[in-house]
C-alpha cells in the first residue's frame, strides 16, 4: 500500500502524521512500513532522531532509482526511513515505479508544493492522505488541492482527509467536518481524527514517535485508530468495530 501524505497548505501536521501513522501501522500488526522523507526541510528525518547525520543513500537516490536500503528506526522495529535530502531536486520525476523497498506500506511525507514530480508520484500511489486543521483556512487549502488534481487529471477517488489538531470544544471544528462530509461524502472524510495534543508536539524533539514518547496518550490512541482505518481500506473485507467507526469528535 503506497500512501502519499500531502496538503498544499503547510503546517497542517503532515510529518507528524507520517511518523506516527507509520509506527501505529507496525505496532498494530498491519505489516512493515517504509517512510520516505520527500520534504527538503527533512523534518521527518530529524523528528526520528537523525539530526546532522550523513547517509549513503537518501530520498534523492530513491527518486533516481539508485539501489539502496532504508535506515531501520531502532526504537520502532518494522519501521524504516528513506532519509531526506536538502539538496534533492524538487522537480525531478521518479525513475520508474515507486520502490516500497520490500515493505508492506510506503508512506511518503511530501513537501507542501504542487509539482510535476508530485503529480507523477500521486498517480502511482494507492491513496492520497490529506491532513488538515478543521478551520476556514484548512478548507481553502483543500480547494487548491482539488483544482491541482483536476488539472493533472488525477482521480479524487483515492483522496482521504484526516482532521488534525481537533479540539472537541470548538463548534467550528464540527462545522468544518460536516461541510467536508457533505461535499465529499463520509468515505472520503475519515472518522478517525487526531486531537490537539501537547505530547504529539513534544515527541519529535525527543527523536521519538508518540508511541516512544507517550504510549498511553490520547495522541497514541488517535493514530492507532487511524492506522486501523487505513488497514481496513487496504483490506476491504476487514470490518471495523462499532467503536472504531464512531466519530472521535
Amino acid at each position: 500500500m503506497r500512501v502519499l501524505i500531502f496538503n498544499q497548505k503547510g503546517g497542517v501536521g503532515k510529518t507528524t502524521t507520517a511518523m506516527n501513522l507509520g509506527a501505529a501501522l507496525v505496532r498494530d500488526g498491519a505489516g512493515t512500513v517504509v517512510l520516505a522523507d520527500l520534504d527538503p526541510q527533512t523534518h521527518l528525518t530529524a523528528g526520528l532522531g537523525y539530526i546532522g547525520q550523513e547517509f549513503d543513500w537518501t530520498v534523492a537516490d530513491w527518486i533516481a532509482g539508485t539501489p539502496g536500503a532504508p535506515v531501520p528506526v531502532e526504537a520502532e522495529p518494522g519501521l524504516s526511513l528513506i532519509p531526506g535530502c536538502t539538496d534533492a531536486a524538487p522537480g525531478e520525476r521518479p525513475a520508474g515505479q515507486l520502490d516500497s523497498c520490500g515493505a508492506d506500506w510506503l508512506l511518503i511525507d511530501a513537501p507542501p508544493t504542487w509539482s510535476p514530480q508530485l503529480a507523477a508520484m500521486m498517480e502511482q500511489c494507492d491513496l492520497v492522505l490529506c491532513p488538515l486543521e478543521p478551520d476556514f483556512l484548512g478548507l481553502q487549502g483543500i480547494n487548491r488541492l482539488m483544482r491541482s488534481m483536476q488539472e493533472a487529471a488525477l482521480p479524487w477517488s483515492r483522496l482521504r482527509f484526516v482532521l488534525n489538531r481537533v479540539n472537541q470544544r470548538l463548534i467550528v471544528h464540527r462545522e468544518v467536518r460536516d461541510r467536508l462530509v457533505k461535499r465529499f461524502g463520509p468515505d472520503t472524510v475519515l472518522p478517525a481524527v487526531v486531537h490537539n495534543s501537547v505530547q504529539l508536539a513534544e515527541a519529535p524533539g525527543h527523536g521519538r514517535t508518540i508511541f516512544g514518547h507517550a504510549p498511553r496518550s490520547r495522541g497514541a490512541a488517535d493514530y492507532t485508530r487511524l492506522a486501523r482505518h487505513l488497514a481496513a481500506l487496504a483490506a476491504p473485507a476487514e470490518t471495523l468495530s462499532a467503536t472504531e467507526r464512531s466519530d472521535a469528535l
